[in-house]
């Protein structure tokens, strides 16, 4: 399901029209991408967790030249899935 789908789905299931739903899901990114920037993690009770994880610096090959290349530390953004999340997929499967 990609952005579009989303906002049709919670627009038909909630009531609420398609932009007051994009602006709500813009707000909830930004809010998630901000907490993340600064540290925090962002917990969402039955839901899941988002987090950063430290990727080490690491040495990585460049794949057009083959020259060998240093890959800077960065921080990946992770989700941990909460058990009443992971339940609810499994019993639908």
């Amino acid at each position: 399901m990609n952005k579009s789908k989303l906002i049709e789905s919670l627009s038909a299931e909630t009531g609420f029209n398609k932009r007051d739903i994009t602006l709500v899901l813009d707000a909830f990114r930004r809010n998630v991408v901000s907490e993340l920037a600064t540290g925090r993690k962002v917990q969402w009770s039955g839901f899941g967790t988002f987090t950063l994880s430290r990727r080490g610096p690491r040495d990585g090959i460049n794949p057009q030249t083959k020259e060998k290349i240093r890959l800077p530390e960065v921080f990946v953004p992770r989700f941990k899935p909460g058990k009443n999340l992971k339940e609810l997929v499994n019993r639908a499967s």
